[in-house]
């Protein structure tokens, strides 16, 4: 069975995407910042033949940059809040699954690889990030589990801390994987800048 990879993403139109990050950079920088991801992760997944890459967008529109178009594998995102998002992707897709965002600059291959061998022996796989939330998150959807999303304090210092109690406490087995920065304020940007210029 193939491995979906999913881009869990706004689309990168001025005002829409990363919306605090351009506070800082500009609109046009975000925007550029968000594409040049893109891009990156379609470089790094469109010739490999055992991950499907996927795109779970709000609004779900075909996308043109120079390099690529988004018009396949789309789905449209559906909840009220992140968790919900998420477990509604993670229903209605059939096999493993990794969901990541379109502000992390340092996937590599190896670390998608690591996600899908771990999800071979666990039911869930988690990527902390450096903020106290997470990058990635991936179900090997072999059994049905609870929702594991109910109290969770989203975009907060808590939230990593809250998933790992409410799997702990519905004794989802899971694991963590590669800690990542996503870069979601200037601070984090101004690093991204300093490492890849």
């Amino acid at each position: 069975m193939q491995n979906n990879v999913f881009i869990m993403t706004k689309i990168p139109f001025l005002n829409v995407c990363k919306k605090r990050l351009a506070y800082d950079i500009g609109a046009i920088n975000s925007r550029r910042f968000i594409i040049n991801n893109m891009e990156y992760y379609e470089k790094l997944l469109s010739h490999q033949k055992k991950y499907k890459i996927n795109y779970y967008l709000t609004p779900k529109e075909i996308f043109r940059t120079f390099s690529f178009t988004i018009f396949k594998n789309i789905i449209e995102q559906k909840g009220e809040c992140l968790g919900d998002k998420i477990w509604y992707l993670k229903k209605i897709i059939k096999g493993p699954l990794i969901l990541f965002g379109s502000d992390i600059p340092d996937i590599k291959m190896a670390y998608i690889k690591n996600l899908f061998d771990i999800l071979k022996y666990k039911d869930v796989v988690i990527g902390p990030s450096f903020d106290g939330g997470f990058w990635v998150i991936g179900f090997s959807n072999k059994k049905n589990i609870p929702y594991p999303f109910k109290d969770v304090r989203w975009s907060s210092s808590h939230t990593l801390e809250d998933l790992i109690k409410n799997l702990r406490n519905l004794n989802i087995n899971y694991k963590i994987s590669q800690k990542l920065r996503d870069i979601d304020i200037f601070e984090d940007y101004c690093d991204y800048v300093f490492r890849f210029r």
